[in-house]
């Protein structure tokens, strides 16, 4: 009995050992070494390490039936916290042999680290495992699917009764009775009607448990929108669109030992389509009593700030005025306010600075720095230069006046003595002598060079003079007319934007920025096709894409690359670290998808 006690605490230790050893590093382990061709088996990578841009191995010898899957999980041992991320793989082989599966990639800290290589036996036949079942049952396992009241997403709006330009936060919460192990596709609402700020991406999704109408859920926050009506009337937030990994229970008995171990082989994971519900939002027009002059649009809650640099200068020189405005609401909406200043003060246009956070609401600070000369000396009194907001709270404009500022502008340099700039002596060249002598005896005069007055050229320089007036008179009226046309002023400046995105998204395809190269990828495409198309960013969808190039008889094949390009950045951006390929290529295609664009549409215009 006691050399049992001894031989098991000694098994007890190897296992906990391992467990730790295996928790630490990146590690690949397979639910079999022994398969059959045909059958799937499981390919498992464990991450116990801070890290990213997992580059899976080539699986190019067998057919992968599902995955990548991606799973956590945090253990506290004597007060010592470890998290480990287990990213696996169904997989089946596709020939007989001995087959080799490489070691995966990931970056933890400024290192690449890879998982051990695994060979695995695959034999025609029955392999003797403990699945007790055969090909068709575990096939099963990726087509099973799940009923609406086990896996669904919802929209709860903070308000549904709101000014115009009032702060609503939209939120998108998903509801399921099993593990969501990743999300396939996602299409947003396209929030037409209002102008939008996403919460920061930055901030990790923390699934909790939630009891709903008596049934207990796993629900976690997909997205956070904060939304401001830019008109009056009834909005509409359109359905959100998910297609869910989700890992469930399955019938199927553990095959082997390592399933029994890992609790994978009782699970299996199938794709969960949910859409949301639209939600209408009553938007109330701003009122009309009350609001002040100077009102230029600002809805919240605001403190105001006026300081200038100085209070005494020269005439023609420079001071700053500096207008702070703080608190919550629309700061990203207002405009610049208007300086109401003397006639004698010369004013630029403001340097615009913003500092607005993203983590619970739409809260921070915008400053306005003008650059003001004064021209004539004399003591001028700041006083009229207010601000306005309405607080929708109190349903009230409010009125912040600044205080009272005294500028002492003392007489400026008197101007310097213009002065006439004269050729020096040597610069001057001596053609000609002043006089001459006088030619004595009989001799004939001849006529050494022809007039230029009443010459071809004279002439032709006297018809050239008007000539030019009216070409620059035709070309001005040209320019004029091209550029009146906003739409069409948009349209060609499509391709110009489209390049300085792009090579924003090749720095961060040098630098290794995977995430932020998808998202620069995503802007390019939507930047030019709304000014190709005229559409605003936020009213660009599918469908309107669609229709208008469709109008235009954009080729079908151009079509379905621009909108598999859209998703898979649009995956890659709201599912971020989960998506691999050669970054090089995504690019080249990019660049060759919006030339073929610019052909299509210009042909077609």
């Amino acid at each position: 009995m006691r050399t049992f006690c001894i031989s098991f605490s000694a098994l007890l230790l190897i296992v906990l050992t391992s467990c730790h050893m295996f928790g630490q590093g990146f590690t690949a382990q397979v639910s079999s070494k022994k398969v059959q061709v045909g059958s799937p088996f499981e390919l498992a990578f464990t991450i116990g390490v801070q890290a990213s841009n997992f580059t899976p191995p080539n699986l190019n010898d067998f057919e992968v039936v599902s995955g990548p899957n991606q799973s956590s999980s945090i253990q506290i041992v004597n007060g010592a916290v470890s998290q480990q991320v287990v990213i696996s793989y169904g997989l089946v082989p596709k020939k007989e042999g001995k087959l080799t599966i490489g070691p995966a990639t990931i970056n933890s800290g400024n290192q690449k680290i890879a998982s051990n290589p695994i060979t695995v036996e695959a034999v025609k036949g029955n392999v003797n495992t403990s699945s007790g079942g055969n090909e068709d049952e575990n096939n099963a396992a990726y087509k099973s699917k799940v009923s609406g009241d086990e896996v669904f997403i919802r929209t709860f709006v903070s308000k549904t009764k709101c000014y115009q330009g009032e702060q609503i936060t939209v939120t998108q919460k998903v509801y399921s009775r099993y593990d969501v192990v990743g999300i396939k596709d996602a299409k947003l609402p396209s929030y037409s009607g209002f102008w939008t700020q996403q919460q920061d991406k930055n901030i990790q999704v923390q699934p909790q448990q939630e009891n709903l109408e008596g049934v207990q859920y796993v629900s976690f926050e997909y997205t956070k929108t904060f939304a401001f009506p830019t008109k009056s009337g009834e909005l509409t937030i359109e359905p959100t669109d998910l297609e869910l990994v989700i890992r469930k229970a399955s019938n199927r008995k553990p095959r082997n030992i390592f399933e029994q171990f890992f609790g994978n082989g009782g699970y299996e994971d199938v794709i969960a389509k949910i859409k949301s519900k639209p939600v209408k939002i009553n938007v109330m027009e701003l009122p009309e009593a009350g609001k002040p002059i100077n009102y230029n649009g600002a809805v919240g809650n605001f403190t105001y700030k006026v300081e200038t640099n100085k209070q005494s200068l020269k005439a023609n020189e420079a001071l700053n005025l500096k207008i702070s405005i703080n608190g919550k609401g629309n700061l990203k909406l207002i405009d610049a306010p208007k300086l109401n200043l003397p006639e004698s003060f010369e004013v630029y246009d403001p340097k615009i600075n913003e500092n607005i956070g993203t983590a619970g609401s739409v809260s921070g600070s915008k400053s306005f720095d003008y650059l003001i000369i004064p021209r004539e000396e004399g003591t001028y009194q700041l006083d009229d230069l207010t601000f306005s907001y309405f607080n929708p709270e109190t349903g009230q404009y409010v009125t912040l006046p600044s205080p009272g500022i005294t500028l002492q502008v003392l007489p400026g340099d008197p101007n310097a003595v213009a002065t006439i700039s004269t050729p020096s002596k040597n610069e001057v060249m001596e053609t000609e002598n002043d006089i001459r002598y006088i030619k004595k005896g009989n001799f004939e005069l001849e006529k050494q060079e022809k007039e230029f007055f009443n010459s071809f050229g004279h002439i032709a320089l006297l018809l050239l003079l008007p000539l030019g007036l009216i070409g620059a008179l035709i070309g001005h009226r040209s320019y004029l007319k091209n550029n009146s046309n906003i739409a069409l002023v948009n349209e060609r400046k499509a391709g110009k934007i489209a390049r300085k995105q792009l090579i924003a998204a090749e720095k961060q395809m040098k630098s290794g920025n995977k995430d932020l190269f998808y998202t620069e990828i995503l802007t390019a495409l939507n930047q030019y096709l709304s000014y190709k198309l005229i559409l605003p960013v936020a009213e660009l969808s599918k469908e309107s894409i669609r229709q208008h190039l469709q109008s235009k008889q954009v080729n079908d094949t151009i079509q379905q690359t621009l909108f598999s390009t859209l998703d898979s950045c649009e995956y890659a951006k709201y599912a971020p670290g989960t998506v691999s390929g050669d970054l090089n290529k995504v690019y080249q295609d990019t660049v060759l998808l919006i030339t073929n664009l610019e052909e299509q549409l210009q042909r077609k215009a």
